[in-house]
């Protein structure tokens, strides 16, 4: 199992970046982080300061130490120029702030809005990130990427950077990262089987009589069993499996025989996610209406595998779907965001929707080998309730590689 990252690798993202830099003709690259809801119970992410920065200590001394995780403390900013280190720019105002930082992260020229920028938070990382620069530099663009950055922190930098011209480069620098590395795919591997017990549990605990919440409680504790950092669930059964996520996220409500269960299943490891969605009936004894919705999305979850390959585009991967659908009773019911999403550090591209297919020509995109997707084809029926059957997909060089196992679940439930 991989440890973390190496350091050559956070090097090596970070000139790419800067390759970008210069094909775009940008001087630099201001990569910000917010607070960003990413997976879990209530997980934020910062992505690009766990991707380009990192941290250096390993999942299993985070549950039993109180390290500082730079990523997940208030909004961060990571100065990339065209040639040299990144400059790391952060906001948390914890005392001994940068020593401990220091400790876990390879980039030494670290700074902190706190020390004189208490109260102005995007003045600091304006004024910081042309220190940074060099304060005698006078850049003609810089590119800014990141989820959320402010409209306070556009009006400083551009007060801050007299004459320059600030250009979005959010998805080009996301783009960067869809390509998993070797390390990062072990990660994700050793992610998917953590979910994939998650659900083993689900069918284990998943029996008349059982509270949500007790089925919820049993796929956790067999992902924090497996080494997940950060399990989270979501257990709709019954009635309640007819709608695509409810709040709450599991209830008191008890099972019975012939229920419907949707549940949402992952694992945060190292700052990788798992993500399936495994479809069942309790006692496995459900109507024939029940199945034929399970089957349906499974042939939909097929279809998308059968297509996957380097070349294939999103719109490709949709109409897959979408062809087992002819002549469905099942159209109107189709959940249409859902057809595939990739996890790495935080959410990444692409985002596979039904308003794929009505994109022009030029927003597609070709899979590539080693990309990692989720193809979640989820139908909810009022009356009837819902299925979404979920698996992690791999881009292989001659097809995929199907990562998970709730598609496999799902084709033996209906073998009973």
């Amino acid at each position: 199992m991989v440890s973390r990252i190496s350091v050559a690798e956070h090097k090596q993202r970070v000139k790419k970046v800067q390759e970008l830099a210069k094909k775009r003709g940008l001087d630099a690259v201001l990569a910000y982080s917010d607070r960003r809801y990413s997976m879990g119970q209530g997980v934020e992410s910062g992505q690009h300061i766990r991707y380009f920065v990192g941290f250096r200590m390993p999942a299993r001394e985070i549950q039993q130490g109180v390290p500082f995780v730079p990523y997940q403390h208030f909004p961060s900013v990571v100065v990339i120029r065209q040639e040299g280190d990144p400059g790391l720019i952060l906001s948390n105002q914890e005392a001994d702030l940068i020593r401990r930082v220091r400790d876990q992260v390879w980039i030494s020229d670290i700074r902190t809005t706190s020390e004189q920028y208490i109260d102005d938070r995007e003045a600091g990382f304006a004024k910081i990130a042309k220190e940074i620069l060099g304060s005698q530099a006078r850049p003609k663009k810089i590119g800014i990427a990141g989820t959320a950055a402010s409209y306070t922190f556009y009006l400083e930098l551009a007060k801050t950077f007299s004459g320059t011209k600030f250009e979005e480069c959010s998805r080009e620098v996301d783009m960067l990262r869809v390509i998993k590395s070797p390390d990062e795919l072990r990660i994700l591997r050793e992610a998917a089987f953590i979910a994939d017990e998650g659900v083993r549990a689900l069918i284990a605990t998943s029996n008349p009589g059982v509270r949500e919440y007790e089925v919820h409680q049993a796929v956790e504790k067999a992902m924090f069993d497996s080494g997940g950092d950060n399990p989270w669930s979501v257990i709709q059964s019954g009635p309640r499996s007819a709608m695509s996520y409810l709040s709450p996220d599991y209830t008191q409500r008890k099972l019975v025989a012939g229920d419907l269960i949707y549940a949402d299943i992952g694992s945060e490891l190292m700052g990788y996610h798992s993500d399936i969605q495994p479809a069942y009936i309790v006692e496995k004894k459900g109507t024939a209406r029940q199945r034929k919705l399970i089957r349906t999305s499974l042939e939909m979850l097929k279809a998308m595998v059968g297509a996957t390959r380097p070349g294939t585009t999103d719109t490709d991967l949709v109409r897959a779907a979408y062809r087992v659908l002819k002549k469905s009773p099942f159209v109107p019911f189709v959940r249409t965001w859902t057809f595939g999403h990739g996890y790495g550090v935080g959410s990444d591209y692409p985002d596979l929707t039904g308003a794929t297919l009505n994109l022009p020509k030029k927003e597609q995109m070709a899979l590539r080998e080693n990309m990692h997707l989720c193809y979640e084809p989820g139908i909810f029926v009022p009356g009837l309730g819902g299925a979404a059957v979920e698996d992690q997909v791999l881009v292989t060089k001659d097809g995929c590689e199907v990562l998970t196992k709730c598609g496999d679940r799902a084709q033996e439930l209906l073998s009973n």
